[in-house]
């Protein structure tokens, strides 16, 4: 999905194998605004009757805050991508190993410079 002059006040669902493409019009640069990885709810990527078989919240209901990650490979760019499953998003182990998470994100695009390409180091706490 690749929605040009998005501003988006919902999070939109990037289920597994599905690639979050922001971008935005001339003179606009993209800010994500909100970032979480894992299974939270129930909703395009995560079935009613997949999350009714596992109450456990390392099965549904497990998810982080992952604006930080999102934000530092996307905002102030003009355009990024990110396929998931992302390396960078697993490493946060919001579920139990296997799972499939999905990424809800919200961004918009504003006036601005775009930003040198900066790529998401881990910092020593989440790297392996």
């Amino acid at each position: 999905m690749n929605v040009f002059g998005a501003d988006f006040d919902n999070l939109q669902e990037y289920c597994s194998m599905q690639t979050f493409q922001p971008g935005c019009w001339k003179n606009e640069v993209v800010v994500i605004r909100q970032a979480i990885y894992g299974r939270r709810r129930v909703g395009k990527c995560l079935e009613s009757e997949e999350a009714n078989l596992f109450q456990d919240p390392r099965y549904f209901g497990c998810s982080e805050d992952v604006l930080h990650i999102v934000g530092a490979k996307c905002s102030g760019h003009k355009e990024c991508e990110i396929s998931i499953p992302d390396p960078d998003l697993d490493g946060t182990s919001p579920c139990l190993p296997g799972l499939k998470k999905f990424l809800e994100v919200s961004y918009s695009c504003v006036e601005g410079n775009i930003r040198q390409p900066t790529f998401y180091k881990p910092s020593p706490s989440t790297a392996d």
